[in-house]
């Protein structure tokens, strides 16, 4: 089995269908649907979409979206230690360094993420790729 990490900003498009990144994200989802692959999100992850998609980027039927993607996906938690190390990690965006320990910890095979120049020094220690990248590889 594969192990897929999706950061924030991934679950935030496949939910808002956000343009232009929805027609690739929700490719992930059908990928996982069709393979031995299990999609993962924090627990942050979950708290954040709830909040976006009521506040931020209101969409109709959210309780749908959110209940797709939750059961789609397995949710992590984040220890207190993981947590600390995050904080004090050399990424200068902490709640990336949240996430990215979260996967690490969790030992996840990639991490996807749309900003992937913010885990540039940390790729040697679970793989991050972009949504684009990702399917390349696998096709």
């Amino acid at each position: 089995m594969v192990n897929i990490f999706l950061d924030t900003n991934v679950a935030v498009d496949i939910i808002t269908k956000r343009a232009p990144y929805y027609d690739t994200s929700i490719k992930l989802i059908q990928y996982s649907n069709e393979n031995d692959v299990q999609l993962y999100l924090s627990e942050g992850s979950v708290y954040t979409l709830i909040y976006l998609v009521y506040e931020s980027f209101p969409i109709k039927n959210p309780e749908k979206a959110l209940s797709l993607i939750i059961s789609k996906c397995n949710i992590l938690t984040s220890e207190k230690q993981l947590l600390l190390r995050a904080i004090k990690s050399s990424f200068k965006d902490k709640e990336d360094a949240c996430q990215y320990y979260t996967a690490l910890n969790h030992e996840v095979d990639y991490f996807i993420t749309r900003n992937k120049k913010d885990f540039v020094s940390h790729v040697s220690l679970v793989p991050v790729y972009t949504p684009n990248e990702f399917l390349e590889i696998i096709s």
